[in-house]
């Protein structure tokens, strides 16, 4: 009786997540815990395992939107719809994928089909929506960050016990570098912060590979003019120009030790593989080039033959090791299109919601910012790795960026400059009595 009433009472705490949404965050840690994989036991080739994430999403993302509906006056619209409305290029590109894919399986009985590259841009909208439909949004993206966080730290150590022995992690690089955004981007930041940020950022170079190198850039980038600079126009002009002359100065400085670095240890640089990836590169060209307007529509294989020389894995059938190429030659222009058009839609939301100067003073805005970097590294991540591909990496991209496309969304529903509601467990919110004259 006793843990029934705690259970209640819990529930009845305003900010309090609901168990549905604690489902949610188990999944996140089930994509998390199959991603890092720390004692290499090769979660990722189990079938339940690599799929357990997207399954227990889907689930607790229905139990939420049905508990909602139920409770909600008739014809009253849903929490979900405002994802929907931004994001619904990526829907129609999803379902593309997916009906291209099941063609192609169910006709010729192919196996390796982009099936799973549209079944995981699911996860975008179940994380925006799981968000969106919050009484406490904010605080479902902090228990999100209590997944994302020690995974990332521990890909960080690994990276670095293993660095000149064998490479690990380079292609889940895009959850690692942009955590320093979560550590640098707040108001005031102690020691721990700024140690965090720096730990965060040199896996740029620990990770030993040129993607990482440009997402590490990238990082940098971001935090200087995304949240640095709009944030020092606040100060006195004499402050602001200190503070200009100092970041440029430690910004050249260690530019330049980055240079002096790499040209101290060139032959410990990656070669990068440039003979694999300019053939795959090449043949995907090709295909988008014999029907540039909708490619294949996902009708194809994933994989194909690579006939240069034996790579020694998987049959020599491997994947074009570029996710947007493979988008253009398998969609063509239309495919390309969608995607381009649903990642700006969301960031333009994002930004004018939730990312814009000012709102940097607000408990949502290094959250919002470390989702938006870990979108953009993931992005450039995939460009040059079959990412989307393998669904533990995906899920976790993919509810990324959903997770920023609800807070955004939630933003927009509380109001500039308003407090975020007391709410219950069971969904009724408290609102201001009316008074008259």
């Amino acid at each position: 009786m006793s843990a029934v009433l705690g259970a209640a009472a819990a529930r009845s705490r305003p900010g309090a997540l609901r168990w549905s949404e604690y489902g949610f965050v188990l999944a996140l840690l089930a994509a998390a815990a199959v991603t890092v994989d720390p004692f290499d036991w090769r979660l990722a080739s189990h079938t339940l395992l690599k799929h357990l994430a997207l399954a227990l999403a889907l689930g607790f993302a229905l139990l939420t939107a049905v508990g909602r509906r139920l409770r909600a006056p008739l014809g009253a619209p849903s929490a979900g719809s405002g994802v929907l409305r931004v994001a619904w290029p990526l829907l129609v590109l999803a379902a593309l994928i997916m009906g291209g894919s099941l063609y192609e399986r169910g006709m010729f009985g192919v196996r390796d089909t982009f099936l799973d590259v549209g079944l995981y841009m699911l996860t975008l909208f179940v994380a925006a929506d799981m968000v969106c439909r919050s009484d406490a949004p904010l605080a479902l993206v902090r228990a999100c960050f209590a997944v994302l966080l020690p995974a990332a730290l521990v890909m960080g150590v690994l990276l670095v016990a293993n660095f000149g022995v064998r490479q690990v992690y380079h292609e889940q690089i895009f959850l690692v570098i942009p955590l320093a955004v979560l550590c640098l981007a707040p108001a005031r930041r102690s020691a721990l912060c700024w140690l965090g940020g720096l730990f965060f950022l040199a896996m740029a170079w620990f990770s030993q590979k040129y993607t990482s190198y440009l997402v590490g850039a990238l990082t940098a980038a971001y935090l200087l003019g995304v949240v640095a600079l709009p944030r020092s126009a606040a100060r006195p002009g004499l402050e602001r120009l200190t503070a200009a002359y100092w970041t440029a100065l430690l910004a050249l400085a260690a530019a330049g030790l980055v240079v002096l670095a790499m040209l101290a240890h060139r032959a410990d640089l990656p070669t990068g593989n440039p003979g694999y990836r300019l053939h795959t590169y090449a043949q995907a060209w090709e295909r988008f080039t014999g029907s540039p307007l909708f490619g294949t529509l996902f009708a194809a294989e994933a994989v194909h033959k690579f006939t240069l020389y034996s790579i020694g894995i998987a049959r020599n059938r491997l994947p074009t090791h570029s996710d947007v190429l493979d988008l253009l030659a398998n969609g063509g222009v239309l495919g390309v299109s969608l995607w381009a058009l649903g990642l700006a839609r969301i960031a333009r939301v994002s930004a004018r919601e939730l990312l814009a100067p000012r709102f940097l003073g607000r408990p949502e805005a290094p959250y919002g910012h470390a989702l938006a970097m870990i979108s953009i590294a993931g992005i450039l991540t995939y460009a040059f790795n079959p990412i989307l591909l393998q669904p533990p990496k995906a899920f976790l991209l993919w509810a990324s960026l959903g997770l920023l496309l609800g807070l955004a969304l939630a933003q927009r529903e509380r109001g500039p400059g308003r407090p975020a509601p007391a709410t219950s467990g069971t969904g009724n919110t408290k609102r201001p009595r009316k008074t008259r004259g």
